[in-house]
């Protein structure tokens, strides 16, 4: 058999960086995919479909589209035992609890508390990171856990933080959430599945969570037929497309701008899931949850870490 040789080319040039207008416009778009999550989350609730239902159908959505994502880049999914575990731990913390949890959560609870108390979850990283030695406790961030923590505080304690103080019990589930997702970092982190790549760990999870929902869904009687297509269903679809464009981004941010820079995001998810609630929905808050978004945000600047940190 005759080989085609090689054409040797010249090495091509870098592509030249973003400038820094790109990868801020890249922060906003990206947390406005991320942060808008948060009102279709509460419309596919509104008609009473099961929280377990969405999420597998989020899941299942996901899932088929990463998969297909795999394929045209020709990369496996890696099937053996350890694997598999690291598959079904991330998808248990990352997605089905955590999302189960959430749409729960969303019919009982205004949109922008929901969105606040989720985005916690650096500081619950931090705090179960640490004893792994993971993450480093300096007092600058113990004093930015101390600011959420007064931030949850200025939520739950006042009786003027929501429209019905019977939602109070309710608080509990973002806070389980956040801390939820805080687990699945610190197990990524400690799994050291970093040969996968961000997509193909994406998939498997979502897999390994998928597993998860179908026994779940058909004991608690979660189905739904998702090809209705009204308004709850199609906003289940937008969530699952949002999330995966959010994600996409994001990587890409993280790979041009470093995870620094990348952070911003959060702040961003945070004030579009607040406003969006009080545009879409008439939210209206309180002085203390006010108050609690700025001791929030304050907080949350002091817990990222420093460049020189990472």
């Amino acid at each position: 058999m005759t080989q085609i040789p090689e054409i040797i080319q010249p090495a091509p040039r870098p592509a030249p960086a973003p400038s820094a207008a790109l990868l801020w416009l890249a922060v906003v778009l990206i947390g406005l995919c991320w942060g808008s999550t948060g009102p279709l989350s509460k419309l596919a609730v509104s008609t009473g479909h099961s929280p377990v239902g969405i999420t597998f159908w989020n899941t299942a959505i996901g899932a088929t589209l990463l998969t297909v994502l795999l394929i045209l880049r020709r990369r496996k999914l890696p099937l053996d035992r350890r694997h598999l575990v690291f598959y079904l731990g991330c998808g248990l913390l990352g997605t089905a609890l955590p999302n189960s949890l959430s749409y729960g959560a969303y019919s009982h609870l205004p949109v922008g508390i929901m969105v606040m108390l989720i985005s916690l979850v650096p500081m619950m990283t931090l705090l179960v990171a640490w004893p792994f030695g993971i993450e480093r406790p300096t007092p600058r961030r113990l004093l930015g856990l101390a600011l959420g923590a007064l931030a949850v505080g200025m939520i739950v304690l006042p009786g003027s933080s929501l429209p019905d103080p019977s939602q109070t019990v309710w608080l509990i589930a973002p806070i389980v959430v956040a801390l939820s997702y805080a687990g699945e970092n610190v197990f990524i982190a400690r799994s050291d599945m970093r040969h996968l790549g961000p997509f193909t760990t994406m998939c498997g999870l979502s897999w390994g969570a998928l597993l998860l929902l179908v026994p779940t869904m058909v004991v608690s009687g979660g189905w739904f037929d998702i090809t209705a297509f009204g308004p709850p269903e199609l906003a289940t679809f937008g969530i699952s497309l949002l999330h995966l464009m959010a994600y996409s981004g994001f990587i890409w941010l993280i790979g041009h701008a470093g995870p620094v820079f990348a952070a911003q995001v959060g702040y961003m998810v945070t004030g579009t899931g607040v406003l969006l609630g009080v545009v879409i929905y008439g939210e209206t808050h309180s002085a203390w949850v006010w108050a609690a978004l700025a001791v929030m945000v304050s907080g949350l600047a002091l817990v990222q870490p420093r460049r020189q940190e990472t």
